[in-house]
């Protein structure tokens, strides 16, 4: 017996592309199902057979207006939530509020004494020779006011020094001999109009400015580490006087600034003293704190951080924009010359740096002071300002010198930052707007999803065979014909053309010719409607197909669609 001749079997690859020529003709189906049955307004009329192209084209056009439309007011919507979701009102209630005295720090312009300057390289670097100990005692002095700027100088008034010799101390320890003593920076102080020690309020810090006396600060230094201070200074509406008021030894450069802040270089001078004058400073406090509702906003949204949302690896009790930036300095400084800088915080497990890296800290000193490197840092969402708001200077009267810090009023004002536009808003704003303009639900965006995933994928699993048919029958198709002919055509369709799908084939009625008729139309007074209306009910029509015409019966357009819906 002669053997059947066998098929090959199909490879994998052509089964895949023939399931992606099925999905593609499952999805312009379930398009065109979806058009047809879509809750969105207007749309169903751009895909409905039978109706003229310019009606199609007009639904067309105010369904497209109104999407544009809709999505520029979209836009606009969330560009106002991720640019200003929030807003500051004033809060009357002071009576909640603690005021804390700000922290007022006192920088003298010689950060360091002579005599103690003197004796301490006189018995140590010097080994008691007095020509060494002049030379030496410039290099103490200028460590006691160290920073960025000056920090070429005192590379050059080491070279002098034996390497050995400076090795016995860090370069803090070595700034810590030679400062000034707080006896020697203040004559007299008074807090709120009663007598005080300076020296048991001000305490010692050595920062980017050099070494300074504090007023309520968060921390003092050490030789060997920064520590935090007790409980800050508070003010009450009941005290006698708002003020501090004390008279500086020599020429100084004065800051004051909220206590929650950390000392740095991102701090100017308020006050520049020199005797003999009498300096009052009139200050005003300006709080403003967020609400716990704007922790649904990101940070770039509300344009700040709360103090537990961001702990710092150097200052891990509370996040403030003075503390970041002083962070980052820190950090551009031990990636770029692997220590630490001597008037920073200590850190441990981080060397910090001696006479030999100098020269690394002056090369990349810009870089390491460049703000722009620090734009994470945003402010604090709670944050305290003091604005001075009037400033008086006499020097007139050589009797009466010092420095007044002193509140012009009580504090009764705080601001507050609440949200003015959050999630549930957005929501709201977009499914209006959605609405409005197209009839447009979160039920709408499932249905499109619907359609083109569950719906499209079951009708190519549960219909296969007819999806084959469907497409086997366009490929065999003729190509329409394209007439080229530049002539204008009617509308109507002339007598003999053969029909489109969407006409009706209607049977021309017979002229009548008889005594009564004129042209072949009937009199008015003598019409006769039964002739009219038995060729209404007799006139053969052909309804669309959708461009799948067979003589033959087809089982795809007999098919019950319901079946493969899921």
């Amino acid at each position: 017996m002669p053997q059947e001749k066998r098929h090959p079997p199909e490879s994998r690859t052509q089964r895949s592309l023939q399931t992606l020529v099925i999905f593609r003709r499952s999805l312009i189906y379930q398009t065109k199902e979806f058009f047809q049955n879509s809750t969105l307004h207007g749309v169903r009329y751009i895909a409905e057979s039978g109706r003229p192209i310019g009606e199609k084209f007009m639904w067309f056009c105010f369904t497209s207006i109104g999407a544009v439309t809709a999505l520029v007011i979209i836009m606009s919507l969330w560009e106002k939530f991720q640019t200003n979701p929030t807003i500051t009102g004033l809060d009357t209630d002071f009576h909640n509020q603690n005021v804390v005295f700000p922290t007022t720090v006192v920088c003298p312009e010689a950060a360091f004494d002579h005599d103690k300057t003197y004796e301490k390289v006189y018995n140590t670097l010097a080994n008691y020779d007095e020509a060494q100990a002049q030379l030496y005692t410039p290099f103490l002095r200028t460590l006691t006011s160290l920073s960025f700027n000056s920090i070429r100088d005192a590379k050059v008034l080491s070279q002098s020094i034996p390497q050995n010799l400076l090795d016995a101390h860090t370069i803090r320890e070595w700034a810590f001999e030679g400062n000034i003593d707080c006896k020697n920076v203040f004559v007299s102080c008074k807090y709120r109009d009663e007598d005080i020690p300076c020296c048991d309020h001000f305490e010692p810090i050595y920062t980017e400015h050099g070494f300074c006396y504090a007023f309520n600060s968060r921390f003092k230094s050490t030789p060997t580490e920064d520590v935090k201070t007790g409980a800050p200074h508070d003010l009450y509406e009941t005290d006698k006087k708002w003020a501090l008021f004390f008279i500086p030894n020599s020429t100084s450069s004065i800051y004051i600034f909220s206590n929650e802040e950390y000392f740095g270089s991102d701090f100017n001078a308020q006050i520049d003293w020199s005797e003999p004058q009498l300096v009052e400073v009139r200050i005003s406090k300006k709080n403003t704190y967020t609400t716990d509702d704007a922790r649904q906003l990101s940070i770039g949204q509300r344009k700040c951080i709360f103090s537990d949302e961001v702990k710092l690896n150097y200052f891990p009790d509370a996040y403030t924009f003075s503390s970041c930036m002083k962070q980052c300095r820190m950090n551009k400084a031990i990636k770029l010359c692997k220590c630490n800088p001597p008037f920073y915080k200590p850190i441990p497990n981080v060397p910090m740096c001696s006479i030999k890296d100098f020269d690394c800290l002056d090369e990349f000193k810009s870089n390491i002071t460049n703000i722009k490197d620090c734009l994470q840092c945003e402010l604090s969402c709670s944050k305290t300002v003091f604005n001075i708001d009037k400033l008086i200077k006499m020097s007139d009267r050589p009797e009466s010198l010092g420095v007044l810090v002193e509140f012009l009023t009580w504090p009764i004002i705080r601001y507050k930052r609440e949200v003015l536009f959050g999630w549930v808003d957005l929501l709201v704003s977009f499914g209006g707007i959605a609405s409005l303009f197209l009839g447009f639900s979160l039920l709408s965006g499932v249905e499109i999803i619907y359609y083109f995933t569950l719906r499209a994928c079951c009708m190519v699993y549960k219909n296969r065979q007819e999806l084959y048919e469907i497409e086997e029958k366009i490929r065999q198709e003729p190509p329409p014909k394209i007439d080229l002919k530049l002539s204008l055509r009617s509308h109507n369709p002339r007598i003999g053309d053969t029909p489109t799908s969407a006409v009706l084939k209607v049977k021309p009625a017979e002229e009548s010719v008889g005594p009564n008729s004129l042209a072949g139309y009937p009199r008015k007074h003598e019409k006769d409607y039964s002739i009219n209306t038995k060729n209404y009910y007799k006139t053969p029509k052909v309804l669309p197909d959708y461009g799948y015409t067979s003589k033959t019966k087809n089982s795809w357009t007999t098919y019950d669609h319901s079946q493969y819906m899921p």
